[in-house]
């Protein structure tokens, strides 16, 4: 595991200060509809500014996890008082619904519309 961590932070550019970059992991258990997510928060030298787990319930989809873990992320700079935050994750979906300027109609609307806000 150290050396994983090693490696991640090696390939990690750190955001312009006074930024801060958010990067998340999340993963769904369909058959419980339990997410898990992990949320670092990193400034501009590396040192970790926040750090979250979260355990929800009731989360139907995996693209409702990415929404919601990406709701959460936003959550957590503005609670860590960062008005300019960088999110690292692939999720191209959930990016592409944020930027859209169209109201969304998915399974994952009022994720977009809080995240949005």
């Amino acid at each position: 595991m150290r050396d994983y961590l090693s490696k991640e932070l090696k390939r990690w550019k750190p955001p312009k200060p006074p930024s801060l970059k958010i990067s998340f992991d999340a993963a769904l258990q369909s058959y419980t509809k339990k997410s898990c997510m992990g949320i670092v928060g990193r400034n501009s030298e590396r040192t970790v500014l926040g750090l979250r787990m979260i355990i929800n319930n009731h989360v139907p989809t995996p693209l409702a996890t990415e929404a919601l873990a990406c709701l959460q992320v936003i959550q957590m700079g503005l609670d860590l008082g960062f008005r300019d935050v960088v999110i690292e994750r692939d999720s191209l979906t959930i990016v592409k619904k944020l930027h859209a300027q169209n109201e969304d109609g998915s399974v994952v609307s009022a994720y977009i519309t809080n995240a949005k806000s």
